[in-house]
């Protein structure tokens, strides 16, 4: 008997993301997209508890998040090699990376959007499960040996890009990997994973000068 496991409908706002040269659909990439900005400004309007069980500082200047066909390229590229293990970075200069594998019998089926789902859920999870109360919100070393590195890179305020891949065939069709690339790239000792503060209701509250309203998210 196949199983088939399906996350409830979710609706987003199709924006057409077209990469020619990737595997993805158009509304897996849109999906993907407004997942990671759903949990980006759900943490700028400071509704995220870490391991604490103390919210999160409220932010600013939070990037939103937009589709980018190169990253989408390059991501899954490094996902087809069914390697559990980041990519080398000199062949990715100043991307970013997450990676997410699971594997399941033959006999349950998962689509690649609920793979997608899977990963991203798993990485932003590092926050309740392991990220401890951290005043200046900088990325130190201390930090970084939370096992919170995937969180980070999705909360990283100054990203705005990502590009995603997703392998279904690994171990002999037992595992699937996900693979998400994210420009400018975060992670960066010594920095902010984003800037404390209020999230935009105007233009003007951005260093962009363009604010989304609605998710307190600034745009490119």
């Amino acid at each position: 008997m196949i199983l088939f496991i399906i996350f409830p409908a979710i609706i987003v706002a199709v924006t057409g993301h077209d990469c020619h040269r990737g595997k993805l659909t158009s509304l897996q990439r849109d999906i993907i997209v407004d997942e990671h900005n759903k949990y980006r400004s759900r943490l700028v309007k400071g509704n995220f508890a870490n391991k604490d069980g103390n919210l999160m500082p409220k932010g600013k200047n939070m990037m939103e998040m937009e589709w980018d066909c190169e990253l989408e390229i390059s991501a899954q590229n490094w996902a087809d090699q069914c390697i559990f293990g980041y990519s080398p970075e000199n062949q990715r200069e100043g991307v970013g990376e997450n990676i997410y594998a699971l594997g399941l019998p033959k006999d349950v089926e998962v689509f690649n959007t609920s793979a997608a789902l899977f990963a991203i859920e798993s990485w932003w999870t590092e926050l309740i499960r392991s990220y401890r109360n951290n005043p200046s919100n900088k990325l130190t070393s201390s930090v970084a040996s939370q096992d919170v590195l995937h969180f980070t890179q999705m909360a990283w305020g100054k990203t705005h890009k990502v590009g995603c891949g997703i392998a279904m065939h690994c171990d002999d069709g037992e595992a699937f990997i996900v693979v998400c690339h994210y420009a400018p790239r975060g992670n960066t000792i010594g920095e902010l994973i984003y800037e404390q503060g209020s999230p935009c209701k105007v233009n003007k509250h951005c260093r962009t000068k363009k604010c989304s309203r609605k998710s307190g998210l600034c745009r490119k």
